[in-house]
């Protein structure tokens, strides 16, 4: 299925497109990413807090980092401003790139217990399948936000995987 070759690429992908976010983000009004946009969690920076959380969370999970301690109800507002954001977004991301680089591919499988917020349920999900999940889900939340980013004028960076830096 998947490997640690591919959560390494894809933990670094992550990071990448994290810092690329915040090149555009540094430069706009704060009030701006507080609008409600629409998106999953009303606001650019609602969004993109509500991601930082579910990191966490499948880190807690995965890796047994401790869990974030705001309740999935204020995920949202996880972070007042666009630089706190970016510090928890980078120790997030430095977490996510350990957990990938520390991994071994036995470490991918078997099952975890834990409640899905999602589904209100006790839920066994094999390990592997969370880890991808999890990289899909960053994917699919950053390019909502990309999308509100670039119709509201931003220069947005490539975010093709093939064209991420070899490091």
């Amino acid at each position: 299925m998947i490997d640690r070759a591919y959560c390494r690429t894809m933990s670094r992908y992550n990071a990448w497109q994290n810092k690329a976010m915040w090149s555009v983000l540094e430069n706009m009004n704060a009030a701006e990413l507080l609008e409600d946009k629409g998106l999953p969690q009303g606001s650019v920076l609602g969004t993109l807090n509500h991601l930082l959380w579910l990191d966490q969370m499948w880190l807690s999970r995965l890796f047994k980092l401790k869990a974030p301690q705001a309740q999935a109800n204020e995920t949202a507002t996880l972070t007042p401003t666009p630089s706190a954001w970016w510090a928890e977004r980078f120790r997030a991301d430095g977490a996510l790139r350990m957990w990938a680089d520390t991994l071994s591919t036995v470490d991918l499988h078997g099952d975890i217990a834990f409640w899905s917020i999602t589904s209100q349920s006790d839920v066994i999900v094999g390990r592997a399948t969370c880890a991808m999940h999890m990289f899909n889900q960053q994917t699919d939340l950053r390019a909502q936000v990309r999308l509100i980013l670039s119709q509201s004028g931003q220069t947005l960076p490539p975010a093709a995987l093939f064209l991420m830096p070899q490091d």
